[in-house]
């Protein structure tokens, strides 16, 4: 059941009564611009609410189950994880590597990403034949607009055996402050531990950014500090002078604590911290804003410190005609035009937006070929059934 489907601006009847985004909304018809803090945590409650065997954006659509021949919405919650390895530099190379085989002090090279979409989200993609790229091609020309109600989920695991070389988390402590899963790895089972999960939502055209992370990630407010006015008993906290030196637990404000307890959501996602939101590309002063996590764009993408800012970097997030994706930089402020025209003209644009949602171009299955964000192990189990 997608509890964000129907009209979202008329306030969201929820099956369990209203709590979360549908009483955001109830009071405020735009809480993205007026109180995105809340907001952030508003998104956080609803990923986090329980279903059977897990939380909710565990039984959302993953790439696997959306960009292939015949895309499909998952029955059930699926609690095996589809997890692929993420080096430094953003390159992905097949599956993840069983957690012994991790190399201790080359965090990056045992983190799976997993990218998750409510049904919204996945309906748009799927209806549009947006899952290809010849489906691109066909669409280029055209506006892309995700409907208001779509979430879009970037989650970062690391094996447990893996988070005491990160930042001295043994796998008996790492039970009573993280939420972790379980993937099949390798022929192994490999606790995952969950240490970031960002999220965005379409409720203005620019989208939403929210990114949280784990407390005990060394890098959590590295670069432009952490900002939360609602969910942190402590609003502002400064940025260390060196990266990747940790910081205090982030202790959560009555209010957040009010909000996930009446979500149902269990204490252990009071260890998960917002960083920031984002909203805009520049502050009334003409300054860039800047939002970056510091597993998924620092250890992954490879951005560098100090050049992270989630709606600069999605507004790259386009295609050509060919519906091939187009290159991207760590760039940061508002968006030019000179980003979209590609060789060969200056003036008319060569590559076509996909509405901030990098999965579009970089996930379009290829003809007669696999998807690269599809593991070959999903890949051939979509293909058996």
């Amino acid at each position: 059941m997608n509890r964000w489907r129907g009209s979202v601006l008329a306030g969201l009847a929820l099956a369990a009564g209203a709590f979360g985004v549908a009483a955001a909304l109830a009071a405020d018809s735009n809480p993205a611009m007026t109180r995105p803090d809340q907001l952030a945590w508003d998104l956080f409650a609803e990923i986090a609410r329980p279903v059977a065997g897990g939380v909710a954006f565990e039984a959302w659509a993953s790439d696997a189950d959306t960009f292939i021949d015949k895309p499909r919405w998952p029955d059930g919650v699926r609690k095996v994880l589809i997890n692929r390895i993420q080096p430094v530099g953003g390159k992905e190379q097949g599956a993840i590597a069983p957690a012994r085989h991790c190399a201790v002090g080359h965090v990056a090279l045992c983190i799976g990403k997993e990218s998750l979409r409510n049904r919204p989200a996945f309906d748009f993609i799927a209806t549009n034949n947006l899952t290809t790229q010849r489906g691109l091609a066909a669409f280029f020309g055209k506006p892309m607009d995700f409907p208001v109600d779509t979430i879009e989920v970037k989650a970062e695991w690391l094996p447990v055996s893996e988070l005491k070389a990160w930042n001295g988390v043994t796998p008996e402590e790492a039970a009573a402050i993280y939420y972790i899963n379980t993937a099949q790895i390798g022929g192994e089972s490999v606790p995952m531990a969950l240490v970031a999960v960002h999220i965005t939502t379409k409720l203005v055209p620019n989208w939403t950014w929210a990114t949280f992370e784990h407390w005990k990630n060394p890098g959590r407010c590295d670069d432009e500090g952490c900002r939360d006015s609602f969910g942190a008993a402590q609003p502002a906290v400064a940025a260390n002078a060196k990266p990747e030196r940790g910081y205090a637990q982030c202790r959560p404000s009555e209010a957040l604590r009010a909000l996930l307890r009446k979500a149902g959501v269990a204490d252990i996602w009071l260890n998960y911290c917002l960083k920031g939101t984002q909203t805009d590309f520049i502050t009334p002063t003409g300054e860039p804003t800047l939002l970056g996590n510091s597993v998924a764009e620092t250890i992954n993408a490879g951005v560098p410190h100090g050049r992270s800012s989630c709606i600069t970097c999605h507004a790259e997030a386009a295609f050509d005609r060919r519906g091939r994706t187009a290159k991207a930089a760590p760039n940061v402020g508002a968006p030019r035009p000179k980003w979209f025209i590609g060789t060969g003209s200056r003036e008319v644009p060569q590559f076509r937006q996909a509405d901030f949602v990098w999965a579009i171009p970089l996930c379009a299955k290829p003809a007669g070929a696999v998807s690269p964000c599809v593991p070959a192990d999903a890949a051939a189990s979509t293909a058996a059934r």
